[in-house]
């Protein structure tokens, strides 16, 4: 069901350099209990009803209900391939174009779904910052309605995402176009808060745009055994939602629910559990934050000659800069005490930096971004 990865899994490491588990997902799995596959059931439809809270957020008020579709899945990767065939079975649209650059995945899993896939601008890797405007305009220019995907939040590999006000104008054009836009919510809490890291998705559906999200718990939850993600769908129309559920359906009647789903079930519906984890994310996003600031200021002491401010402006898991690309040598075992902290791609794994490797780290980039 997973896809080989071109670039190392995400991974997040405290302060120690280990992959914690949290305290609401321990408490969670002892308060779980076998109940066969009725309970299996009923943690399905209270996860998809939790999980569908967190990807639409407000968007859902007010509305009917029937326009809000959730699918469980076995993770983020099993949920951008399900909505891949889901999409490959409404015609006309069969290009797919993804940003510049996106992860890894991304191009294998529409490709086999029979897409043709093509890429529009996205990061300006001399300036490191987004390039909005040529965003917009390659979305204007399109002849046909196509398939857009987006990242909420915490961009793999580069780490820059769309504001408020971008989210609003993506929006505004690809509603005024036809576009259909498949958003990947990997890492909502991560970047910001819950809210403000599903704004991408909330601004399509207040306007009405057919919209796919594909969603994973494994890093929010820190699920690193076994992973849970879900793929929603916003409907306009009862009669474009009713053969969606239709389908859904049917994936139900023929997939097995992950062992996960009870743990974030439980943990989304106990008001207790709840706060315990939205601390413990809020926690993890600090301190991934505190990790950018220092290694911004001690690279700033190493290499004061260059612009380091990308890192403090970029979110989430990950960084990316063109003088971090492996052909500059950063990548050699010798001179990073984790190879997986640059990727094949060039992305820089800031979730891997720790107190006791930030130093050897620093001393390595800036000598590859030396003039």
């Amino acid at each position: 069901m997973e896809r080989l990865r071109l670039d190392p899994p995400a991974l997040y490491l405290d302060a120690q350099g280990n992959v914690p588990q949290f305290e609401s997902v321990r408490q969670a799995r002892t308060e779980l209990r076998v109940g066969g596959s009725a309970q299996a059931a009923a943690d399905a439809g209270l996860y998809a009803e939790a999980v569908g809270g967190l990807v639409f957020g407000d968007s859902r008020d007010g509305q009917d209900p029937r326009h809000f579709l959730t699918h469980p899945t076995a993770s983020g990767t099993h949920a951008l391939t399900l909505g891949a065939r889901l999409l490959a079975g409404m015609p006309p649209t069969r290009r797919v174009y993804l940003p510049t650059p996106s992860w890894s995945n991304h191009q294998r899993i529409f490709e086999e779904a029979g897409f043709e896939v093509g890429h529009y601008p996205y990061f300006d890797a001399h300036e490191r910052q987004l390039d909005v405007d040529a965003l917009v305009g390659f979305l204007c220019r399109l002849p046909d309605p196509a398939i857009i995907v987006l990242q909420a939040s915490c961009h793999n590999p580069t780490g820059s995402d769309l504001s408020r006000d971008q989210w609003d104008v993506i929006a505004d054009v690809i509603k005024a176009l036809g576009h259909i836009p498949f958003i990947d919510m990997a890492y909502q809490g991560l970047g910001d808060t819950l809210q403000n890291d599903n704004y991408g998705v909330t601004a399509m559906a207040d306007r009405g745009v057919f919209t796919l999200v594909a969603q994973s718990c494994s890093k929010i939850f820190q699920l690193s055994e076994t992973r849970c993600g879900s793929l929603s769908a916003y409907c306009p129309s009862a009669a474009q939602a009713q053969p969606l559920a239709r389908t859904m359906q049917s994936w139900t009647r023929m997939d097995a629910p992950p062992a996960s789903l009870g743990v974030v079930a439980r943990i989304l519906s106990q008001p207790g559990l709840r706060k315990l984890w939205q601390d413990e994310l809020n926690s993890m996003r600090d301190r991934v934050g505190q990790v950018r600031a220092a290694l911004h200021k001690t690279l700033c002491r190493l290499s004061p000659a260059w612009d380091w401010s990308y890192l403090t402006h970029q979110r989430g898991f990950f960084s990316y800069d063109p003088a971090l690309h492996p052909a500059s040598g950063l990548a050699e075992a010798a001179a990073l005490p984790d190879p997986r902290i640059v990727s094949a791609s060039g992305r820089l794994g800031i979730s891997l930096i720790t107190e006791r490797n930030l130093p050897q780290i620093a001393h390595a980039i800036a000598g590859a971004s030396a003039p």
